[in-house]
């Protein structure tokens, strides 16, 4: 028997498209309709012609005529049931179907204003078939999850993106009536109790979706996701929580984040929970325990991506951990040697640690990538006033203090500063936005030439804009967009 075929991607998105109708060879001995003979033979022929209408045309007077032909005979149970399903997952293929339909709008005479529910009609005879015929269990999940189950699904994550909790709800239960198995309306009930804070239902519905993803490699998206989901919530808990409460729910987030981390491959998903397992040590009284977040990475940074690095040498500076924070941002920036944010918190942590003549080239590279920042300079300021603390030569004490002066004036006098709030990179485009701060007395509009970089500093791309006009005291915004990919990171010119 020929069935439809399906594509179902693991992830965010859960669910691709419906392919095109497909044959799909059955190789597990499963087929119900063998041998037979009489009318459930003719309910054979016809629903063959509501296939191939299916795919042309419009088969529903061929389904019809299956549906009347099984409803009129109790013999051969499993053939029948097995077409009654088939039957009732084309008809629900067709555009705009209802779920619900009176029986007469499947050419029943018999009650004909009573209504169907196909998509529990479709499953009561499925389970009759998988009951009857295990061997047919393969070719039913397929059925399962054909357009119907798809529609249903898509429609619930659609639904929950555009915060349609009740919708979202509906459809998933929907599509669990014909397929239990797939994890993926399991996980959009949870986030449909999540929203409604509901964390009993919401844990419970995620408990469903890991039950169903197992290991399955297919699944392992939706299995990530999902552990993210258990521990963000946690979190979430733990914020909204005071006192004892607090304390005590923050640690029970830590463990979900660990099982989170420990499997985790999106390194900006995996920085993001390197910053809340730390925070949950913190909110438990137990922030000498924090080392713990980044040993892993410490151990075998390679393993990690360069966002996941920087934040752990965050967590390693704030614990006041400098020589592992030093490790880490090195790491960091031997997987991008122009990561800013790598390259900044280095030097920072160079000058904590009094090795002021490492951080110094450190502090050139900041400047030469991120010039119109009046935070840089002092970085400068703060490592020739280690500097100054670490002689007694009253010459050198001069010159240190000389130097201090000049970058601190260089900072506070700054007449414009800008700031990147979002740096997206992707493989087919980069995305850069900030703000520009008008620190001067007149209004002024300033021209911003960017230049974005390869792993080894080249400009693979520039792009401009025009910010302004920008009030004094006030700032201007900017977004950047550049459809080269791989990119690395960015430079731009000094803005006057």
């Amino acid at each position: 028997m020929k069935v439809f075929s399906n594509g179902v991607a693991a992830g965010f998105a859960l669910v691709a498209a419906l392919a095109v109708p497909a044959a799909a060879q059955n190789s597990t001995g499963c087929d119900p309709t063998a041998n037979t003979r009489g009318d459930i033979a003719k309910a054979q022929f016809s629903m063959t012609r509501a296939i191939s209408a299916s795919e042309k045309g419009n088969p529903t007077r061929d389904l019809q005529d299956v549906l009347k032909i099984v409803d009129a005979g109790t013999d051969n149970p499993t053939a029948r049931n097995y077409l009654r399903g088939e039957a009732y997952i084309i008809y629900l293929m067709q555009p705009n179907a209802a779920a619900v339909v009176p029986r007469s709008a499947l050419g029943l005479t018999t009650n004909p204003t009573a209504t169907i529910d196909l998509y529990a009609g479709a499953d009561s005879a499925f389970t009759i078939v998988e009951k009857a015929a295990p061997e047919c269990a393969g070719v039913i999940s397929q059925w399962r999850q054909q357009k119907p189950w798809l529609n249903a699904l898509n429609g619930a994550i659609n639904a929950l993106n555009a915060g349609q909790l009740d919708s979202a709800e509906m459809l998933a239960k929907r599509a669990l009536i014909l397929d239990r198995r797939a994890p993926y309306a399991y996980s959009v009930l949870g986030s449909v109790a999540q929203n409604r804070k509901n964390w009993a239902a919401a844990n419970d519905y995620w408990k469903q979706t890991l039950a169903a993803a197992g290991t399955d490699t297919v699944y392992a998206d939706v299995r990530t996701k999902t552990m993210y989901e258990i521990a963000s919530a946690a979190s979430d808990r733990a914020d909204a929580a005071t006192g004892a409460a607090k304390r005590a729910a923050a640690r029970e987030a830590i463990k979900p984040w660990q099982d989170y981390i420990a499997v985790a491959s999106n390194d900006l998903l995996l920085a993001d929970a390197v910053d809340n397992v730390s925070r949950m040590y913190i909110d438990a009284g137990d922030s000498a325990s924090a080392a713990a977040v980044y040993a892993p990475m410490l151990a075998n940074p390679s393993k990690y991506g360069e966002l996941s690095l920087v934040h752990a040498g965050v967590v390693a500076t704030r614990s006041g951990h400098h020589a592992d924070a030093i490790k880490l941002f090195d790491a960091a920036l031997a997987q991008n040697p122009v990561s800013r944010d790598a390259i900044n918190n280095l030097a920072a942590t160079y000058i904590q640690n009094n090795e002021y003549s490492k951080a110094f080239p450190l502090i050139n590279k900041l400047v030469a990538l991120d010039p119109s920042n009046p935070d840089n300079p002092l970085l400068y300021a703060f490592a020739y006033q280690g500097l100054y603390k670490g002689t007694k030569d009253k010459k050198l004490q001069k010159i240190y203090t000389d130097s201090l002066i000049y970058f601190n004036s260089k900072s506070e006098n700054a007449t414009v500063k800008l700031g990147v709030n979002e740096f997206t990179r992707r493989p087919n485009e980069t995305l850069l936005a900030g703000t520009i701060e008008n620190r001067g007395k007149t209004s002024k509009t300033y021209s911003l030439t960017v230049e974005f970089l390869d792993k080894s500093g080249n400009v693979v791309a520039t792009e401009t804009a025009s910010v302004g006009p920008v009030a004094p005291k006030a700032t201007g915004a900017f977004k950047i967009k550049s459809a080269t990919g791989g990119v690395y990171g960015y430079r731009y010119k000094p803005l006057t």
